[in-house]
């Protein structure tokens, strides 16, 4: 068996253009996919949101647990976890008077620990 090639810059431009392809999407569609992507991007674009992001890697947990693991203020966690869930990032339930927060899915999760990784690569 083979070891795959390493990826270049233009193996993995080609790969992504390669899977918006296969999708058939008019121009029209490919903007508003981009445009969603940026919006996407634009929320985790924030230094709070990302602590945020890391205190639920590890699963759920209480919106005062967000706020000991972040060290932040109850005020800019409140509001950052409103953003967040509101952009469908990150999942909110309720038990009587205690909000829950977790990461919606796998794929985001994915996202920020691999480019979180990549920087942290190059800053050593």
């Amino acid at each position: 068996m083979s070891s795959p090639l390493p990826q270049t810059k233009n193996s993995v431009a080609q790969g992504f253009a390669d899977g918006l392809s296969k999708k058939h999407l008019s121009p029209e569609q490919m903007e508003t996919l981009f445009k969603e992507v940026s919006a996407f991007f634009a929320v985790l674009a924030e230094p709070s949101r990302l602590r945020i992001m890391y205190a639920l890697c590890e699963g759920e947990k209480s919106v005062s647990e967000v706020i000991e693991y972040s060290k932040s203020s109850q005020a800019n966690v409140s509001r950052h976890l409103g953003t967040l869930h509101q952009a469908g990032i990150l999942a909110r339930r309720k038990v009587g008077t205690t909000v829950y927060y977790s990461i919606c899915d796998d794929a985001t999760l994915e996202i920020c620990q691999r480019v979180c990784g990549r920087v942290m690569n190059e800053l050593s």
